[in-house]
């Protein structure tokens, strides 16, 4: 790129170019200043579409790049960027701000009115997720429509859950784990008919899931016992590429979701903030370690046990991953920002992958996105009754229970789980707890737990972060605690492995 170039970041669009946005000395103190440029992925072609004050809304994410299907546009969190006649050859540009709903926007909980979003592959439907203090996430979806001199979004539906328990009718005193919808979502995928989030379901720890948009199904990719979150798939949806914490051994939190348990990304809620801050957050701060990102073929990582993909990290003692990762047209090259370790955003590269002996199949056809969501709700004031608050026990389908209690009031509260001979098959028996508490100010995971029968494994360790802000968040504690323990010890062991907490980093 141009000598007067200071990179921000970088994405395949649906063409082969590359979209950048970029800073330059003569404006990169100007606040809300954006240049936005597209050339070729071998570094030629460099073109201007855009340069000016993008501004930025008091609980927006910062700016996102998300290229439209059609190459005339650009979605970018609060505005939408419209080029004539097209990106690639644009002679013109203009920056259309978006409406959000005021309900969702306005909302003293929304915290963040977008974290993440993306466009679908059919020029219209949106979704993003909304950060709130009460239900951490919801993600919503709606019709971008083009008006005089804005964007609305109409037909908004919510596709989160909004409790992730109901109390069962039929056997008072009991409560019934709802399937978790939602989380960060990333991309649209089955031609625009499901997207792929950040989410969980089987795992203790965060997964890449696809939650189809036509029917309740949730597909889940990612198995890892540690910190998986995006998938990007390929035009194709054979391969993907993931950032993950596998391939970094002592700041993987693996030992949270080694051994498998009944419902373990409920009985961990209040402990994923701290993983992220930790294993993600503190690796692009200061701790050595990476996030990927990670080449995965997507029916292996379903369905091969073990299965790890292709790390793709190739420095990680200086750089580290930064999103957006993305797939150029022809399903055999793959991109992603990497920003110099210490945090500044004014010190990043573009890496690229190449894949010349993969043989790609044609892209999954596009359809119009559905509005006829069978989970999606269109009351959008359903988050006026959220109570994250809940007492309970979940009922083993064989035999035994989970005591289960959670309580939360925004961003601190605790949550109890204790196992009482649980059993949904018959074969393996859960006997322990689990206690995680919870705030801003720090973190706690403590955990004596057993698994008997046909599978065999252990959870006996404590875990205690720091604080989640500042220049060093959620570092572990190995200290004196007052029980005269340290305030990290112990293990877990599950089908012949052995993690301790000790072998973390600080």
């Amino acid at each position: 790129m141009p000598d007067d170039v200071i990179l921000l970041k970088g994405t395949y669009t649906y063409s082969g170019k590359v979209l950048v946005s970029y800073k330059t000395e003569n404006d990169i103190h100007t606040t809300d200043f954006y240049n936005l440029a597209v050339l070729n992925d071998d570094g030629t072609d460099f073109r201007v579409i855009f340069s000016g004050v993008i501004p930025r809304k008091p609980k927006a994410n910062g700016i996102r790049y998300m290229p439209y299907q059609d190459n005339t546009r650009v979605l970018l969190g609060d505005y939408v960027l419209e080029c004539t006649p097209d990106i690639d050859t644009c002679t013109s540009s203009s920056l259309v701000p978006i409406a959000y709903p005021s309900i969702l926007e306005e909302d003293a909980r929304s915290t963040k009115h977008w974290s993440e979003i993306i466009i679908a592959p059919d020029n219209k439907h949106m979704s993003w997720t909304i950060l709130r203090s009460d239900v951490g996430a919801a993600v919503a979806i709606g019709v971008l429509e083009r008006k005089t001199d804005h964007y609305a979004i109409e037909n908004v539906q919510l596709i989160n859950h909004i409790h992730p328990f109901e109390h069962d009718p039929t056997n008072p005193g009991f409560i019934i784990p709802i399937p978790l919808r939602g989380g960060e979502v990333k991309q649209f995928v089955r031609g625009g008919n499901a997207i792929s989030v950040a989410g969980g379901k089987q795992n203790s720890t965060p997964d890449s899931i696809v939650q189809d948009l036509t029917s309740d199904n949730r597909t889940q990719i990612t198995y890892t016992p540690g910190y998986d979150e995006t998938t990007i798939f390929s035009p194709d949806e054979r391969l993907g590429i993931v950032m993950s914490t596998r391939f970094s051994k002592q700041t993987d939190p693996a030992i949270f979701g080694l051994m498998p348990k009944p419902y373990g990304i409920y009985t961990s809620m209040g402990l994923i903030r701290f993983l992220y801050m930790y294993a993600v957050d503190g690796v692009r701060k200061y701790r050595p370690g990476n996030i990927g990102p990670v080449l995965i073929d997507i029916q292996r990582s379903m369905h091969e046990a073990g299965y790890q993909g292709i790390q793709l990290t190739t420095d990680e003692k200086n750089w580290f991953f930064s999103s957006p990762m993305s797939w150029h047209p022809d399903g055999k090259r793959v991109m992603w920002p990497e920003m110099l370790k210490g945090g500044d955003p004014t010190k990043m590269r573009l890496q690229t992958a190449k894949l010349p002996d993969y043989k790609s199949e044609p892209p999954v056809p596009i359809t119009t996105t559905t509005d006829n969501i069978p989970y999606g709700i269109k009351d959008l004031t359903v988050l006026d009754s959220v109570n994250p608050n809940i007492e309970g026990k979940i009922a083993g389908k064989h035999s035994g229970y989970i005591n289960y209690v959670r309580n939360d009031s925004g961003y601190s509260g605790n949550t109890e789980a204790l196992y009482v001979n649980f059993s949904d098959d018959g074969e393996d028996f859960y006997n322990g707890y689990e206690k995680v508490h919870y705030s801003a100010d720090g973190g706690r995971y403590e955990t004596n737990l057993q698994l008997t029968g046909s599978k065999q494994g252990e959870m006996n360790f404590r875990a205690t972060f720091s604080a989640l802000g500042g220049p060093k968040p959620a570092r572990l504690l190995f200290d004196t605690d007052a029980d005269g323990k340290p305030k990290s010890y112990g293990y877990a062991t599950y089908n012949g492995i052995t993690l301790n907490i000790a072998d973390l980093l600080e």
